[in-house]
């Protein structure tokens, strides 16, 4: 029996590796201090989290996805939608709720991607914007 969902493991491991893993809450608290452990999640390595854990029948792969969702996390909008605020945790916690309610999740995850990319274009905007000023001021004072 498999401590980690409740299912028996079968001994084909493309099976064992891809089923699917209801993360409780006690399962996401070891891997958040197994991530802390590591140096945050920045630092820390699917690998590395795994071994931490030390949790029978938690797969690389589960812990792969759950550390991207935990990541993403991080840098989700402190304005999730219509002015709602929001701290990290909560974030995790909306990410962490995700898994559960497959419904929202792709459209939750959308909007995650698009608040990302308008994040993005206004970082690439200042970049452009901040490289024109610097021509400029190199242009009006004859400097190379």
């Amino acid at each position: 029996m498999d401590p980690v969902n409740g299912n028996n493991l079968s001994n084909n491991h493309s099976m064992s590796s891809k089923q699917r893993l209801r993360w409780t809450n006690e399962l996401h608290e070891r891997f958040v201090d197994a991530v802390a452990q590591l140096g945050g999640p920045d630092r820390a390595t699917p690998k590395g989290v795994l071994r931490v854990m030390g949790v029978q029948g938690l797969t690389i792969y589960h812990v792969k996805s759950h550390l991207q969702k935990y990541r993403l996390a991080k840098y989700l909008p402190d304005s999730l939608s219509e002015g709602e605020k929001t701290d990290k945790k909560e974030s995790a916690d909306l990410l962490y709720g995700l898994e559960s309610s497959s419904g929202m999740q792709i459209t939750e995850a959308l909007k995650l991607q698009m608040e990302v990319q308008k994040r993005l274009h206004e970082q690439l905007e200042a970049c452009v914007s901040l490289s024109v000023s610097i021509k400029l001021c190199k242009d009006s004072c004859n400097c190379e």
